[in-house]
């Protein structure tokens, strides 16, 4: 088959500050009371706590304006801007600072926080703003929330703003937006974005331009859209800008949006780690966009490595375009990302190579268990002869895995102890795997187990639904995307004592892990094939366990649980595993 695409990259807007009046402040320390005390025509006491600002408001150079702690309510007129040209501060607060424009009209208010010193937003809710444009000045904007702004929400020039914990939701434009001639460096992290540029503008809700030395960080948010049909997920673009634009894409879920992530132009690395790209599928036209991934390079300086990634339910899962340098994985190192179920047009697409590059994507799953399978959904050289080939070999294969049984006090009101730790079986001669339990309480007759398994693997039933564990096997059975299956069989042992096999001599020393490596240590003459999940189910690394001790290197991973498997003929062991 022989099919280009053309897909619609974000658009990051130039914008200009226009200067206002002074009041003629410097030099203090203020607060909105002390201000109405000095500006009685710009800023009203309305009731204690309350205020209204009614005129363009400047803080000059050397001041500080600080929210206090008590402040309550700030309604700003029409048309009015605010501009804080020295620093901006609030106190710690119990419940949120609410900012408001008069939503009577369109023409809400503007803040502008420009050559300032050091400023900090924290608990502070703004509604029915125009924009907060930050203009080389050191911003921290934590727990916060933004809506119903009629423009991009924070838009920032030649600094490194933090944003983080905080909520933009309902707005006409984009969250977080850069201008398109100047760099900069945001730490993004912990945020929520939900159902903005409702002004359906062909543009993501975090769309950002050149970074600086250091990386643009974008960690642990959720992006999802909702009623915008244009609305991407992430934008990164570097047109022009001499200077590497780094990007580390982290632990984030982006869902239902037009695209989820879309990189463009030179000189931009991102490394792309443990995101979850699923149902961006809101693009009519799939040869405009849909990608779960969209990599465009103008030449190969556009590079992005992808590694344990989840990609499912978009119009397209990775889509490679014209030049690039993407890393999906190598013999050495195994990309681990999971994709599956993207496709148009009644066609899977997995990997849409639409590039001149060649490239390497070894060691992922494709929605399917053999070499010939996997083919079919990855679009490469092999379909047609212009394009870069992709390496794939050895994919990397789903099992219908589950890792543990926990019985935990926190899901179980009932139980006076948790039950977890090394649970071990064997598999049955009909395959399913019998999962032995140690307990000693006296009721299980309405028990939640808690399940471990990978992410993509779905199981039934699930744990949210009781079952009675008292005296009676109880059998689950897990699945693939590709809809491989095996049942497991939970059997308690209400003494306590499971029986022994040969895995239970493997020991993983020292445990907790805090020098950066553990060691299998196996004193038997066997080979075990050995799985690492984290504790949210996402494979880490795998091996073979030979006979003798084998240090495995950990410090590449994060701080916190993770649990080993080891299977070899009929046996299957489970054990958890501390970094520190």
């Amino acid at each position: 088959m022989k099919r280009f695409l053309f897909f619609c990259v974000s658009i990051i807007l130039v914008f200009q500050v226009v200067a206002q009046p002074s009041n003629n402040r410097s030099g203090g320390l203020y607060t909105l009371t002390s201000l109405s005390n000095i500006l009685p025509g710009a800023i009203q006491i309305t009731t204690p706590h309350h205020f209204r600002i009614t005129q363009n408001v400047t803080l000059e150079p050397n001041d500080t304006l600080l929210l206090e702690a008590d402040d309550e309510y700030v309604l700003v007129n029409n048309g009015v801007t605010i501009t804080i040209l020295g620093s901006l501060q609030t106190q710690q607060r119990t419940q949120p600072l609410l900012i408001q424009g008069d939503n009577t009209q369109s023409n809400y208010f503007d803040m502008f926080i420009e050559d300032a010193g050091a400023s900090t937003l924290s608990k502070i809710h703004v509604q029915y703003c125009q924009r907060i444009t930050l203009i080389n000045t050191p911003v921290l904007i934590d727990s916060c929330e933004f809506d119903h702004f009629s423009n991009h929400v924070i838009s920032y020039m030649n600094c490194h703003p933090v944003i983080r914990n905080s909520y933009f939701h309902d707005n006409q434009a984009c969250a977080i937006q850069s201008a398109v001639n100047t760099d900069g460096s945001p730490t993004i992290v912990n945020n929520v974005f939900y159902n903005n540029v409702l002004g359906n503008a062909n543009t993501p809700q975090i769309n950002i331009g050149p970074g600086t030395t250091d990386s643009i960080r974008i960690i642990g948010n959720r992006i999802e859209g909702v009623a915008s049909n244009m609305s991407g997920g992430i934008g990164i673009m570097n047109m022009s800008n001499p200077n590497v634009t780094k990007l580390l894409l982290k632990d984030n879920v982006i869902i239902n949006n037009r695209y989820g992530y879309t990189q463009n132009g030179f000189k931009v690395s991102a490394d792309i780690i443990n995101n979850q790209f699923v149902d961006n599928n809101l693009e009519v036209t799939p040869n405009n966009g849909g990608s779960g991934i969209s990599i465009y390079g103008s030449d190969t300086t556009c590079a992005a490595k992808l590694r344990h990634n989840i990609i499912t339910g978009n119009l397209w899962g990775v889509t490679a375009i014209y030049y690039h340098h993407v890393d999906m994985g190598t013999v050495e190192d195994p990309g681990y990302n999971v994709l599956y179920n993207n496709g148009n047009g009644g066609v899977d697409y997995e990997l849409y190579n639409n590039a001149f590059s060649n490239m390497n994507a070894v060691g992922n799953y494709w929605g399917c268990d053999n070499d010939a399978a996997a083919e079919s959904v990855i679009f490469h050289q092999t379909d047609n002869p212009s394009l870069g080939l992709v390496n794939y070999l050895p994919i990397y294969v789903i099992e219908p895995e589950i890792t543990g049984f926990d019985f935990l006090m926190e899901n179980n009101p009932t139980l006076e102890n948790p039950y977890y730790g090394d649970m071990y079986g064997e598999i049955t001669a009909d395959d399913s795997i019998l999962f032995y339990v140690g307990c000693v309480h006296p009721d299980l007759t309405n028990i939640n187990p808690t399940i471990t398994k990978p992410l993509w693997v779905t199981v039934t039933p699930d744990e949210s639904e009781a079952q009675n564990f008292m005296y009676t096997d109880v059998l689950y059975t897990a699945a693939t995307p590709h809809q491989s299956t095996r049942t497991y069989v939970v059997h308690v042992n209400f003494g306590g004592d499971v029986p022994e096999n040969e895995l239970t001599k493997i020991n993983l020393t020292p445990n907790p892990v805090t020098q950066g490596y553990f060691t299998i240590d196996n004193p038997t003459d066997e080979e075990y094939a050995w799985t690492m999940l984290s504790a949210d189910g996402k494979m880490v690394m795998s091996g073979v366990a030979t006979s003798g001790n084998q240090k495995i290197n950990t410090n590449h991973l994060q701080k916190g649980l993770y649990l080993v498997t080891f299977k070899q003929n009929r046996q299957y062991l489970t054990k958890k595993l501390i970094i520190q």
